[in-house]
């Protein structure tokens, strides 16, 4: 079976069940007082005892954290998690956990190296594996979750700047738009949510080349990148004209959110599984018109 990199949640399953015995931590905390084994190799950077048992030292290196309240930790200190401040939390997991046996799989890579398809990857979002040469209704593709939820069990809510605002009824203008453009491009498919709503997948297809019938509009996508590559950027000469643009959105959106946002363009270099290409705006245009 596939490695699933979902560190935080088996901790949090493990601790809950050790919870008796064990010192009280946080929730989705790693369990502490266990014995790390011989066979695990960890940084030796980190103070972990001669009797190799973990406890808040060997991770944290705010003294005495472990005689705080939990709200009393001041978790933006660069000595609560040893050699940070971290970008990503699993950066400091990686000090002790192999990398590469918890990389995350892309589901997405859909195709093994005989171009078969993988089976496995299909039931992540369908209850059973389709046929790849039938043109399929929304309510017979037998999703594991309503399609406009289904992509959260992966993917946050607001992978890019404007996910949730796109997810809403289009406008008349923007139905306008829509139906003139499928009208002269019946190759392409912007699929709806059953009540009419933009969605995750209008935009985006699950499916790499190769694995929908190639005549079907649901297998019609950009691609100028592996999967496992997509997107590539690179640094664009805009880059502060676009900020400046988005400055004020971003100033309400951390005053919501109560922390500080920025934004850094980058122009699309490569995409993949997308139904149009972004790149060069062709994406945007099917359902929006702008003004030259």
């Amino acid at each position: 079976m596939r490695r699933t990199f979902l560190l935080a949640c088996w901790f949090g399953l493990q601790a809950a069940a050790a919870a008796e015995e064990k010192p009280k931590v946080p929730p989705l905390h790693h369990l502490v007082e266990v014995t790390v084994p011989e066979t695990m190799k960890v940084d030796p950077a980190l103070p972990l005892p001669a009797d190799r048992k973990l406890v808040c030292r060997v991770c944290h290196g705010i003294e005495d954290i472990d005689k705080m309240e939990f709200d009393e930790v001041d978790k933006d200190d660069p000595k609560f998690l040893r050699g940070g401040p971290y970008r990503r939390l699993t950066d400091f997991c990686f000090r002790c956990h192999d990398r590469e046996r918890h990389r995350r799989p892309n589901v997405h890579a859909m195709l093994d190296d005989n171009g078969e398809i993988i089976e496995e990857n299909c039931r992540y979002c369908h209850r059973k594996v389709l046929k790849r040469d039938r043109r399929y209704r929304l309510d017979e593709i037998e999703l594991r979750a309503p399609v406009d939820k289904l992509c959260w069990g992966c993917h946050l809510k607001t992978p890019h700047l404007n996910a949730l605002v796109h997810q809403v009824k289009p406008s008349d203008k923007v139905k306008e738009q829509r139906k003139r453009f499928l009208a002269e491009h019946p190759e392409v498919l912007l699929p709806l949510t059953a009540d009419g709503r933009v969605t995750c997948i209008t935009c985006h297809t699950p499916h790499p080349p190769g694995v929908l019938d190639e005549k079907l509009p649901a297998a019609r996508q950009a691609a100028t990148a592996e999967v496992e590559e997509a997107p590539v950027y690179a640094d664009s000469p805009w880059a502060a004209t676009i900020a400046e643009d988005k400055r004020e959105r971003l100033a309400e959106l951390s005053r919501r959110l109560g922390r500080p946002l920025d934004y850094r363009y980058r122009q699309i270099q490569k995409e993949a599984l997308l139904r149009l290409p972004a790149k060069d705006g062709q994406l945007c245009r099917a359902c929006h018109v702008f003004d030259e």
